[in-house]
């Protein structure tokens, strides 16, 4: 009989102690973390990948944005070949959103106001036929990323 109620109390006990430590488990509002250390972890750093094209792989992480550079400048110069465009000698920035696939997308271009509609499309197709770049990534997550890069830009040379 004393047997059997040891073994009642042990199967009871643990019983309640499995109940417990899934509770607890389950319930993740107690790990806060503080904005801080999450703008801090996401903040760009000089150990993370950011996005190139193939042929720029093998080259150090500052001679990679001078090809990446280099190319979409390459790519978009031959797009917008044979384009006409008004005679304008303004210095435009070009803001970039290369996402986590490595698609193009025209996110800003300023001073935009100097440039007809006509101009500005033309100028968005030819950020979105630039080819697929292989994305930035953050290296203390290893997950690809969004990011955004700025290029000057002239559409007339003197």
């Amino acid at each position: 009989m004393l047997n059997l109620i040891k073994n009642f109390n042990i199967k009871f006990y643990s019983k309640w102690l499995l109940f417990v430590i899934t509770l607890v488990s389950c319930d993740s509002n107690f790990l806060k973390v503080p904005d801080s250390e999450i703008q801090a972890a996401s903040k760009w750093s000089s150990k993370d990948q950011p996005p190139s094209f193939p042929e720029c792989e093998n080259l150090k992480i500052e001679d990679q944005l001078i090809c990446f550079r280099d190319k979409i400048e390459t790519e978009m110069s031959n797009f917008l070949d044979n384009k006409v465009f008004p005679l304008d000698s303004t210095e435009y920035k070009l803001t970039l959103k290369i996402d986590i696939k490595g698609s193009f997308s025209l996110d800003n271009l300023s001073p935009q106001n100097k440039l007809d509609n006509k101009s500005f499309l033309i100028i968005q197709e030819a950020v979105e036929q630039l080819p697929n770049a292989l994305p930035a990534i953050k290296t203390n997550i290893g997950e690809f990323v969004e990011v955004k890069i700025s290029i000057p830009f002239k559409l007339n040379y003197e």
